[in-house]
Parts: structure tokens; sequence; C-alpha cells
């Protein structure tokens, strides 16, 4: 076969074609695995029973866990601010607010929490110093340093506050503040609701300006859409020919613009990431590209179905691509990917050794890639598996009509766990969990254009309760899960065949 085609007609080009050509590779480089039979080392006979085996004592690679802020301590809101290479990484840490420096965005310190406490804020500096602006009692305050770790609380605090004529006094908060290089002055936007309107539809974007970051002025809205209670969390990113605003509607979401002024359109895919990947909006430009760094919703009653509740454990950090439609997309920060697929020394355990045909024909190769061969998809067991672990492949789902699922936490007879599919023909990816009747409810669901014959980049980093998944590094999939943990993973095509190719494993420390 001397060409990659994806839907039969059009070129696959570049890294497609040679992921799809692995696929697709001689059985002479490759192990046929029947129903019932464990893989047996490339080249020699699948016999039933037979495995690949490693070292007695090889094991997955392991590698740093990238969820560095412990399950058992809930953080709010965070505002990174990058300054000469490092991270200073604030958040609320109630009753304060936390501090966490890193070089890396993999290993981090922790530095002493503030003496005072609130939400949501953002750091500037101006001037040889730096300006902390925060959330009081729904008004705005400010702190100041010289070093981002000592502090000195500003004496005529607060310095803004709603009016209840233009804004609500009872909803007034989450600065983000600003230079405009246009008006040489500093702006201030901030969450808040309109005095005039009902209460559910007045969230709007408010605005304030100063020359001096004391003395603030307010303003006419940002932007004011009438449709819901708030829109929290504000903040405005410039982008090559546009503006972006970013906010809170309980999600992640954002508008695009051609300058400050509007009109504020509403993107295809507005929401970045799910739901339980909470307070994403503040993002920080480190010189090169924007990074932010949600934190992962608790469920109340520990229950993958349970009500959330305000804080949690940190997610993955996010790494913020402008596309040319104006879209945002997301992927892990490239420190975290580079760390997670770092060259190990020591001898370590591929990922498909001990794999096991549950339903179909499978074939094998290089203990990494594996091939579904039947019309009607097919089951593959994989071997032991670690508890906390990080999954990466292309996945190529040959046909429109057709699924992926990614099973993970199973029993044996797969009356238990949970499962990631991937759906081309919906566009979406979406988690449930798996039971007897497969019809269980829905625990989170992202669209996502996906296209079959053409391999799509899967990343899954599961440990304890945690679960991020980046899907093409384009869309996030975030949730918290209670129910099962260790057991079994499974790859499984649905009404098709297809391939899972470059499978990479690393055990989470």
């Amino acid at each position: 076969m001397s060409i990659c085609r994806r839907r039969g007609t059009e070129p696959v080009p570049g890294i497609a074609c040679v992921l799809f050509l692995l696929c697709l590779a001689t059985p002479a480089i490759a192990v046929a695995v029947e129903e019932g039979e464990i893989a047996a080392p490339a080249g020699s006979t699948a016999n039933p029973g037979a495995s690949q085996q490693a070292s007695p004592s090889a094991a997955f690679a392991g590698a740093p866990n990238p969820f560095f802020l412990p399950e058992g301590r809930k953080l709010g809101d965070t505002f990174p601010f990058f300054k000469d290479g490092v991270c200073h990484l604030f958040c609320m840490w109630m009753p304060t607010f936390g501090h966490f420096t890193s070089r890396d965005l993999v290993h981090w310190e922790k530095r002493p929490p503030t003496s005072f406490g609130g939400a949501t804020g953002c750091v500037v500096e101006h001037e040889g110093k730096y300006y902390f602006f925060y959330t009081g009692a729904q008004n705005i305050c400010l702190a100041t340093s010289t070093d981002l770790e000592h502090w000195t609380q500003h004496s005529e605090n607060p310095v803004l506050r709603g009016d209840d004529r233009m804004y609500a006094t009872g909803d007034f908060r989450d600065a983000f503040v600003f230079f405009h290089a246009g008006e040489r002055q500093w702006w201030m936007l901030f969450g808040t609701r309109r005095a005039d309107r009902p209460a559910q539809r007045g969230g709007c974007v408010g605005l304030a300006k100063s020359q001096d970051l004391l003395r603030w002025q307010l303003h006419t809205p940002l932007w004011s859409p009438d449709i819901g209670p708030h829109a929290d969390c504000p903040q405005v990113i410039e982008h090559k020919a546009h503006w972006y605003l970013i906010y809170l509607q309980r999600q992640t979401r954002y508008r695009v613009a051609d300058s400050l002024d509007g009109p504020w359109r509403r993107p295809p895919i507005r929401d970045l990431g799910t739901k339980f990947s909470a307070a994403g909006s503040r993002p920080a430009f480190d010189g090169r590209r924007w990074i932010s760094f949600p934190f992962l919703l608790d469920l109340e009653g520990q229950t993958d179905l349970g009500q959330w509740g305000y804080g949690g454990p940190l997610a993955v950090p996010r790494q913020w691509d402008f596309q040319p439609d104006g879209s945002i997309t997301q992927r892990p920060a490239e420190e975290i990917v580079a760390a997670m697929t770092a060259p190990t020394s020591r001898e370590s355990r591929r990922p498909l050794e001990g794999a096991k045909s549950l339903v179909g024909q499978w074939e094998l190769h290089d203990g990494a890639t594996a091939r579904s061969l039947n019309a009607s998809g097919g089951t593959l067991q994989l071997g032991e598996w670690p508890e906390n672990f990080y999954l990466e492949a292309d996945i190529t789902i040959e046909a429109e009509d057709a699924d992926f699922h990614l099973l993970f936490n199973a029993s044996d007879d797969l009356l238990q766990g949970y499962q990631l599919a991937i759906r081309p023909r919906l566009d979406v990816a979406d988690l449930r969990p798996i039971s007897r009747w497969d019809v269980d409810r829905t625990l989170e669901s992202v669209p996502f254009a996906i296209e079959a014959n053409h391999p799509t980049k899967l990343r899954v980093f599961r440990h304890g309760t945690m679960l991020d998944v980046f899907i093409g590094d384009r869309a996030t999939l975030t949730h918290r899960l209670y129910a099962h943990r260790g057991g079994r993973v499974f790859l499984e095509f649905r009404d098709a065949t297809g391939c899972v190719a470059n499978l990479t494993v690393r055990r989470l420390e």
C-alpha cells in the first residue's frame, strides 16, 4: 500500500501517514492474537497461555505526579504570575492565599502564605513594586510587595466597590488589572451584576480605570450580555488579530472580538474544558505561552454522581493554543508531557506485555501498537496495570460510524469500571461508568472534531480520585471518580477495525 487515505479519498500527510502505515504493518513483524490468547513475543507463535515476558523485576517506568497538590487539601481559584522564569502560583487557600513556586511546572515549592485572605484576584508589576488585587467582602482590596512574599495591605482598603446604581454592591469581585497602552492608563475588569437588571440576567464584566493603581473610577461594563446571573473571574488576552474575553459561568468560557470595544462573539465551542475543571479563566503569560491552573471539584459524599462542592486539588496545568479560526484549545503543558515521556535508564515493562484478546482478533507490534482486525470490532485486555497511571496513544478509528473505548479501573468480567469513549460521527468524547446493562448515565462529555482514519492523540492522567483527559491536544475532559480503583485496562473498538499506536504508559508516583 503506497498511500494512506482517510475517508477513502483524501491523502493523509506527514506523521498521520506514518502512524497509519504502522497500524497496517505486515504479520512478519506482528503477533496475531486470537480470542482468549495472551500475546507472545513478536515473531513467535501466539499460543493460548503464552505471554510476553519482561525480566522478573520489570515494572512500568515511573513519572512525577502532575497533580502536585495532595488530594486531602482543598484550594480554590488560582491566579499565576511569571517572573524571571519562575511561576508564582497564588490561590485561594482558606483562610489565606497560598503561594507555590516552580521553574518547570512539575516540581513545586510551598512558600509562606499571605497574612490576609479573600477571594480571586491578580498580581501586576509596576515600577519595581507588585500589586496584589483581591476580593474582600464583595469589594476589591489591595496589598503591595517588593519581593512577592511579604505583603502590606493598603491602608485605604477597599480600593473599589459597587455603587448600587451601575453595579450591585452584593456581587462585586474577581479583579483583573492590565495596562491599556492606547489610553495610557490602567484598566480593571471584575465580575459583577448590573444594578438595573433582574439578578438572574444581570451578570456582566464591569470596568474601572486608574492612573496610579490606587484611585479607581467606575465605567460602563465591558460586556453586559443579559444572559445569566454572573460573569466571574474575567480576563482579556490580546493575540494577533483577536481579543479574547475569558470568564466563568460555572464553567470556563470565552468570547472573541476584534477590539476591546466588542462585539464579543460566541465561538462554536464556548467552553474551555468540562465543569469539573474549575476556575480556569486566569492564565498567565510566561513570555512564550499562556498557562492556566484549574482545580478539580470535590463531589459531596465522595460519589461519582454527587453534587459538586467548592474547592479541590489542582488539575494538570494547561497550555493554551490560539487557532487561526479564533478558537482556543488546551493541552498539557509541554513540561508535563516531557516528564511523562522522559527516557528511563532501567528496564521497564512494555504496555502490551501480557495483553489478551477478549473479543476478536488483534495484531500486536513491538509491545506498543495494537490493531483490531475484525470489522465488528474487538476488545483487548491489557496485562498488569499501575493504579495511578499516565497513558498516551494515537487512536485511529477506521470508520465514521464506529467508536473507540478505553475501559479502565475495570473488573475482569466488565461489570464494573469506567468507559472513556471517542465517537467520530458525533464529534464527542464521553465518560461513564460501565455495568451489566451498558446504559449507565454519562458523567461527562466534551465536543471535539474527530476524524475517522486519522490518528487522534489521547492522553490520560489517572491518580487517586482524579482524572484528567486530553484529546487531540485540543480538548479536555475532567472528573473526580470515587467508586472504582485499581482493576484492569481494556482497549476496545466497536463497529470497525482500528489501531492504537505508540502506546506509552507511566506509573505516577
